[in-house]
């Protein structure tokens, strides 16, 4: 009986000291903040820096260092709100990611210690959205290089990044302006225009925009686009251009065009692979826009009003891959604009009795009125009087360079202009004064 007495004292000894043991390890350990430690949390706002708006879905990430380190995530709410709880004592970290934002608010804002059982309450986490966040809105006004009509059923294409290539048709250029395409991601792109009858505008050869167009916030511009159209061939001939005018380097300063609407749509004035000095024929080719509708044809050659070649010449509405020919004028039935021209030669005596002037009374002058060698009107004679006369003639070109040349016809004394000259459009009469030549 003595020997169970004293085992059973021996374990109730054994068992006080053991809870005494724990009991003294529980109170150390919550003197030191360990195993009597409370859990704490921290709380936060995401908002746009511009707007103050709250942003959603914002992934929330979590860095402690409380002897080991933790991991913690979650996601802002609707008002932008985020909790992460059961935070244990110690220094965090807080990162943040949304696609298409960046954080405004710096790293050491975001590093801080939690104290045991603490709610820490961060300031406000701000963040700014980046371009290819951005939902934006591009614009333009697209019309006719040439007539300057706004355009109707065309199609703009999102071509670059190849990722995001998209298109929108639109059935107005008023439209394109005013509302212009929406909801388009944002960041660099480029953008085509496409429509029948006109060569593809591409904003990626456009000087001013090499480096892209930059969607973002505010809309995009790209202002009144000049689409080119696609062109048609007219051809025609001149046909029996006077002598005098082939002569010309310039073939009369010739300009050949087409208008629509009162408006030119198209001109020619190349005319160096004609040789039209041996044949009297010129050659023209006018690239007229198949979105012209009907142009009339016409041409200015000096010496000549306008001349319409035709009033109106039907052009398909679309490219017909051909030249519409036989557009032609022939100048043999064309009058050209004519002055009269009053001509006083002189003898170089004019003094009674000297019998050595060189156009004596009663003698005969042959005047010869000229360009480029070639007689542009026939000759006329003039008899002196007094030492000299004079004689208009008439149906001169105007426009062109003449010469003159005067002959005794009895003793062959000769005289002529010593510069040419040209009588300008719309002169009624134009006097020259010649002296004939002793020698």
């Amino acid at each position: 009986m003595v020997r169970i007495a004293t085992i059973i004292k021996q374990k109730q000894k054994f068992i006080m000291l053991f809870v005494l043991a724990i009991a003294s390890i529980v109170f150390t350990g919550c003197d030191n903040g360990s195993l009597g430690a409370k859990s704490g949390a921290i709380r936060g706002y995401v908002l746009d820096s511009e707007t103050n708006a709250p942003i959603s879905e914002v992934l929330i990430r979590a860095t402690g260092s409380t002897g080991h380190t933790v991991n913690k995530t979650t996601y802002s709410d609707g008002d932008g709100s985020f909790v992460i709880g059961d935070v244990d004592k110690g220094s965090w970290k807080i990162a943040v990611e949304k696609y298409g934002y960046s954080v405004l608010t710096t790293e050491t804002e975001m590093t801080f210690e939690v104290n045991n059982g603490e709610t820490f309450v961060m300031s406000p986490i701000r963040m700014t959205k980046l371009a290819s966040g951005t939902k934006g809105i591009l614009k333009g006004y697209p019309v006719d290089g040439i007539t300057g009509r706004a355009l109707t059923n065309f199609t703009v294409s999102q071509t670059e990044p190849y990722n995001e290539r998209k298109s929108k048709t639109f059935d107005s250029a008023a439209t394109f302006r005013d509302t212009g395409w929406t909801n388009l991601e944002g960041g660099t792109h480029h953008y085509t225009i496409t429509a029948n009858n006109y060569e593809t505008y591409n904003t990626s050869s456009a000087d001013n925009y090499p480096n892209g167009i930059e969607i973002g916030k505010s809309p995009f511009d790209l202002g009144t686009i000049s689409m080119t159209p696609l062109k048609v061939s007219i051809g025609g001939t001149l046909r029996n251009i006077p002598g005098y005018i082939l002569s010309d380097a310039t073939l009369g300063g010739l300009t050949i065009w087409a208008e629509s609407g009162g408006k030119v749509v198209a001109t020619y004035t190349d005319f160096s692979g004609d040789d039209a000095s041996k044949v009297g024929n010129v050659n023209y080719y006018l690239k007229v826009p198949v979105t012209a509708g009907s142009v009339s044809v016409k041409c200015k050659l000096r010496g000549y009003d306008v001349i319409t070649i035709s009033s109106a010449v039907s052009i398909p509405s679309s490219n017909p891959g051909g030249i519409i020919s036989g557009v032609d004028c022939d100048f043999s039935t064309v009058e050209p604009i004519k002055a009269d021209l009053r001509v006083i030669v002189l003898g170089s005596k004019d003094e009674p009795p000297d019998t050595h002037s060189s156009f004596l009374n009663g003698e005969i002058a042959r005047v010869y009125v000229r360009s480029g060698g070639k007689d542009v009107v026939p000759y006329a004679d003039v008899t002196s009087v007094n030492f000299g006369g004079e004689v208009t003639i008439s149906g001169v070109i105007t426009g062109y360079d003449l010469d003159i040349i005067v002959i005794n016809q009895i003793r062959k004394y000769c005289s002529k202009t010593s510069e040419k000259f040209s009588i300008p459009e719309g002169t009624e009469i134009h006097p020259i004064s010649l002296t004939l030549d002793e020698n």
